[in-house]
């Protein structure tokens, strides 16, 4: 391409106001569903005779041999063909995106305009997110989630997917920005961070979802609903409420890989089947990790890594926010390396304090007059606190699950008593930490043991005021997930 080519191509572009244009196919990837039925009602209208009389025009004949019928309707699609085409590229020529010095920018609409900006200083994630009609013509979206939430969502679509992956390469690069700096640092693309996690092969996914509990119940139900005649009515609804679950279940898992990058201490996680998406968690916003593993995943020892990440669990935006396993299917190595580098705890301490296998030297445990309160988890239930740091909490005898979590970020303690822990003698101690998937509380404790735990933990170390602001507000790098 000349150098001439080229600066008209730029100049193309990019309009007088200095905002860059969406790939042209965006107005028309937007309304796709609307496009797609305009298309099957052409279809379902065309008749053999119409068909006959294109067929025959092909194959020499002349165009009188067509019907006027035909030719009405084909010249009616091809108009609103047109017109789509040209009224969406109005829309299309409103349609931009700037990098300013401290904010990115985005404008759209003809008859009613919208002008969105986000600072750079508030932007806590910016994720590729490659949905399926996009990824059919090699476009991308960038998202760009602020301090304000799914409110304050700006969604860059549609763009090249190289030309996804350098945006959001700037964008990052001013917001990691020195503060005293005026021009971005330079940030090579996927040339940072190491490989944590490597792609989840295909068939583990599958079999790893085939072998939940949940999953393999549901499918014992409705084999039996749909045996029974009688029942078999029955079995829609259950399919119905259970499908979207496991197919979440698959999307964010499907080819799931991370890097981590040491340099800005963040987790660049990639995944999805439908949809998709790269985004990045950083690992000051974790305040708790969960690994669990399912009864009948021990015999291939496989395990599954969850984070609770301040700023997601407040957000309503479902899975365009992100996600929050950060090992949906893996090995136990793989499991142990995460959960070393997103808590407070070394490797040695792990295996000291953190086993998921179950607890090895706990603090608390819970008496055996408990048993009729969790008959079936009693002697997995445990607490140890590694000296005044952290706290550990294991349980689940099925289901085996070990959760960590920094003592500073428990935001409050809560002693309850139902009426059989009463008739025990035994007390529950819940953490109260950021919305999330992990929940930890002592269970079924002694009296002592939990009056124990309670004043020891009321002595934790607990963040000043601003630093307990900056640990619950966004900052950059952060992508979110509520699942």
């Amino acid at each position: 391409m000349s150098g001439r080519h080229r600066l008209r191509k730029d100049r193309a572009s990019v309009d007088a106001e200095g905002f860059r244009r969406v790939h042209r196919l965006t107005p028309l990837l937007r309304f796709w569903s609307l496009i797609l039925a305009l298309v099957a009602l052409f279809v379902v209208n065309i008749n053999a005779e119409m068909l006959s009389d294109v067929a025959t025009y092909l194959r020499g004949g002349h165009w009188s041999d067509i019907g006027l019928g035909t030719v009405i309707a084909i010249g009616v699609f091809v108009a609103v063909c047109l017109g789509i085409w040209f009224i969406s590229a109005i829309w299309w020529r409103k349609l931009g995106y700037k990098l300013g010095p401290d904010e990115v920018a985005l404008r759209h609409g003809v008859i009613s305009s919208s002008f969105r900006s986000a600072r750079y200083d508030r932007i806590q994630a910016v994720d590729v997110v490659e949905t399926v009609i996009a990824r059919i013509f090699g476009l991308a979206a960038v998202r760009v989630e602020t301090a304000g939430g799914t409110a304050s969502v700006i969604e860059i679509s549609f763009l090249r997917k190289a030309e996804a992956e350098q945006l959001r390469q700037e964008l990052l690069a001013h917001v990691h920005r020195p503060a005293a700096g005026n021009a971005p640092a330079t940030v090579e693309p996927d040339a940072a961070g190491d490989d944590l996690i490597p792609e989840i092969p295909v068939g583990r996914t599958l079999a790893a979802e085939a072998l939940r509990l949940p999953t393999l119940i549901a499918l014992v139900v409705m084999t039996i609903l749909v045996i029974l005649p009688f029942f078999r009515a029955a079995a829609l609804p259950i399919v119905v409420g259970f499908v979207p679950n496991i197919w979440n279940l698959i999307d964010t898992s499907w080819r799931f890989n991370s890097r981590y990058d040491a340099q800005d201490e963040v987790l660049n996680i990639a995944y999805g089947l439908a949809d998709r998406r790269r985004q990045t968690i950083r690992r000051s916003r974790i305040h708790a990790v969960r690994v669990t593993q399912p009864l009948l995943w021990r015999m291939f020892g496989w395990y599954e890594v969850q984070v609770s990440v301040a700023g997601y669990g407040a957000k309503a935006g479902g899975k365009q926010s992100g996600s929050t396993r950060i090992l949906p299917v893996g090995t136990r190595d793989q499991a142990l390396a995460l959960l070393e580098l997103v808590s407070d705890l070394d490797a040695a301490q792990i295996e000291e304090f953190a086993r998921p296998e179950g607890h090895t030297r706990p603090t608390y445990v819970s008496p055996g007059r408990a048993w009729l309160a969790s008959p079936v988890d009693l002697r997995q239930q445990a607490v140890t606190l590694v000296g005044t740091e952290v706290a550990v909490v294991h349980a689940g005898r099925l289901a085996r699950r070990v959760m960590v979590v920094g003592t500073p970020h428990i935001q409050e303690l809560t002693l309850k008593a139902g009426p059989l822990n009463q008739l025990l003698g035994v007390r529950n101690i819940n953490f109260d930490l950021v919305r999330g998937p992990v929940a930890m509380a002592g269970r079924q404790l002694a009296l002592a043991d939990a009056a124990d735990l309670l004043e020891r933990l009321r002595k934790r170390q607990l963040p000043s005021m601003a630093q307990e602001a900056r640990m619950l507000s966004p900052e950059p790098g952060d992508s979110a997930d509520a699942e």
